[in-house]
């Protein structure tokens, strides 16, 4: 807990440092920068974060989970149309690099991506490395998995993790033992049906498609790499798409969603309450 703690609060300094530099530091009392068309956003099956397999349309956007729910919660304070599209993570990336979609979802920010895009946190996720209780244990963690030749990896196209994991699975990859999947669902189906040996994910995302699962699976989840294991994740803004008074006005407003709390009752819908203070710390 202490580890996003710190997480939290380093990546929340600079999200109010950037927001500070705008011309109005306060979202909530200025006017919204709503454009003359829907605000395009990109979201992508991640567990309880979002799933698109819904009937609920509120707001005008298809899906469950909490990401869609921050969403409508920035539509209904600011005002603005907004227009939800599914996509896998490796298709929103290349949009967003292309400059065809305003914002996405979930992202982890990097000193690469934060050249072409801003960052508004709003959750905290760990990563664990993921393997099935019925496989040989692995002992000597990630430096006896990485000499095992006869273990793969599988993982999500598109995603960035820690820079331990990342440097791990980029080494698997070159030496042909990484198996990419879509998205998170088809990544448990990979470790299910023993085609992978292990993943790296989060519990509020794996636990539930492996619930999900026919054959309901029995995961053990490993903290092999636990320095800066916990990570902010938050809503991606295109900096071709926005100025940078409206990119601090909607930095702004989700950094005040997660202050008053309105974030924690999102969350609140979708996973259990014991989980929600290490999601969405309030400082």
């Amino acid at each position: 807990m202490l580890a996003g703690i710190v997480a939290w609060a380093a990546l929340g300094l600079a999200v109010a440092g950037a927001v500070a530099k705008g011309p109005t530091p306060a979202a909530s009392t200025s006017a919204a920068p709503c454009p003359d068309h829907p605000i395009s956003v990109g979201f992508y099956e991640f567990g309880a974060l979002y799933a698109s397999a819904s009937t609920d349309n509120t707001g005008g956007l298809f899906g469950t989970g909490i990401d869609v729910d921050l969403v409508r919660e920035m539509q209904r304070r600011s005002g603005c149309r907004f227009e939800g599209l599914t996509m896998t993570r490796a298709r929103i990336w290349s949009e967003l690099e292309a400059g065809r979609l305003d914002m996405t979802t979930s992202g982890i920010a990097t000193p690469e991506r934060e050249k072409l895009y801003a960052f508004a946190p709003y959750v905290l996720l760990k990563h664990y490395v993921w393997m099935l209780k019925t496989h040989a244990p692995v002992r000597g963690g990630l430096a006896e998995f990485a000499a095992t030749p006869s273990l793969r990896w599988g993982a999500v196209r598109g995603y960035k993790h820690t820079p331990a994991y990342d440097a791990v699975l980029e080494q698997a990859r070159t030496q042909g033992r990484l198996v990419e999947a879509t998205d998170d669902g088809a990544l448990l189906r990979l470790l299910a049906e023993g085609t992978v040996d292990a993943v790296i994910g989060h519990s509020v995302v794996m636990r539930r498609y492996a619930a999900d699962h026919p054959r309901k699976p029995q995961l053990v989840a490993l903290d092999w790499a636990p320095q800066n294991s916990v990570v902010p994740e938050g809503m991606v803004l295109s900096r071709a798409r926005f100025s940078e008074a409206e990119l601090a006005y909607w930095r702004n407003q989700v950094r005040e969603i997660v202050r008053d709390g309105t974030m924690a009752r999102i969350a609140k819908r979708h996973v259990a309450e014991d989980e929600v203070p290490e999601l969405v710390p309030r400082d």
